[in-house]
């Protein structure tokens, strides 16, 4: 298929983040479905990601042609700032997978038409209109979310709560929302206090699979988020889910697939893992439900019926940025910024 779809990627090797997963799962869609699409990525495929994704990295860009799709995140500092601000031939696109980030940046719909940018994408509807809203955009096309259900599947359950807690540390003088809960569900709930608690920070897809799978409960602390999809990770991977949908988890949160809570409901939430571990050690039918359900959530964003989805928002962008417009740049232009990526590390 002509023209190329090249994903910016040059973060660190092996900074692991949702975003940087969702994008190399991206780009193996549209790989399957006979879009050139590639990942750069000048230090090479991160060592957490599975070695199906090796075929989509490359190191630099050569040659760029006006029907190449050039695809930003919306972090917009560093290599980002002088790269998105850089005539190219090919079509800039910005795939906006944190609004609450993009902001920050200052995107005036003057700035991105200043830029080059001919499109904004964002991973679902409340990003999307929220994008919209704030800059005054007049479409945000949406990006169908992928979970595999091939990697994160049930496994043999164990009593214990799988935390992604991140985005809440410890900050001047509050204490850090995993410590805080735990302490209080031992306090309330002693019956729970030796049930351990794992967290998810800093592990690799395939090891936060397995942690899924085998885990009882799952609490995921969800913060100014376009989706949230360890939330939905965790539901295919059939555990109780109790948390916080982060704002963009109102796309799948609802009371019958987790106990979902507001931040300020911490006696709630204490609540709720007290509710789910009970049912878990007692088989309860009504908690199997919710399990159950959480689990057909997550198949709706199955990667095998997500294909054709994300091929045919591609293929309307292709046809409707056609080419005329792009202004030149040399090979030698973008292989020099491409040598700067260092900088960000």
């Amino acid at each position: 298929m002509a023209g190329r779809i090249i994903f910016l990627n040059c973060f660190p090797r092996d900074l692991v983040s949702g975003g940087i997963k969702t994008v190399y799962r991206h780009a193996f869609l549209l790989r399957q479905a006979g879009f050139q699409a590639q990942v750069l990525q000048s230090e090479g495929l991160p060592s957490w990601l599975g070695q199906e994704m090796l075929p989509l990295v490359c190191r630099d860009v050569k040659d760029l042609a006006e029907e190449d799709m050039v695809v930003f995140p919306e972090v917009l500092d560093g290599w980002y700032a002088d790269m998105i601000r850089q005539p190219m031939a090919g079509k800039k696109i910005i795939f906006c997978q944190n609004p609450y980030y993009f902001f920050t940046y200052r995107p005036s719909v003057e700035k991105l038409r200043d830029w080059g940018v001919t499109q904004v994408l964002a991973p679902g509807m409340e990003a999307a209109h929220l994008i919209q809203r704030v800059l005054g955009l007049e479409a945000v096309p949406v990006t169908s979310p992928v979970v595999d259900g091939a990697v994160f599947r049930p496994r043999q359950k164990k009593l214990q709560i799988l935390c992604a807690e991140w985005k809440w540390p410890h900050q001047g003088g509050i204490p850090a929302y995993v410590c805080l809960f735990r302490d209080m569900l031992s306090l309330k709930y002693p019956q729970f206090s030796n049930v351990p608690w794992i967290p998810l920070k800093k592990k690799g897809e395939a090891e936060v699979a397995a942690l899924m799978g085998e885990s009882a409960v799952c609490l995921a602390l969800g913060r100014m988020e376009a989706l949230g999809i360890t939330a939905l990770e965790a539901m295919a991977a059939g555990c109780l889910v109790v948390g916080y949908h982060g704002g963009g988890g109102r796309e799948y949160a609802t009371p019958q697939n987790g106990f979902w809570h507001s931040p300020e409901d911490m006696e709630g939430i204490v609540d709720s893992l007290a509710m789910a571990l009970e049912g878990y050690v007692s088989g309860s039918s009504a908690l199997l439900k919710m399990v159950e359900q959480g689990r057909c959530t997550a198949r709706a964003c199955a990667r095998e019926g997500q294909c054709a989805d994300t091929a045919g928002l591609w293929m309307s962008l292709r046809m409707r940025l056609l080419p005329g417009a792009g202004k030149s740049c040399t090979a030698g232009m973008f292989s020099s910024l491409v040598n700067d990526i260092k900088d960000i590390h």
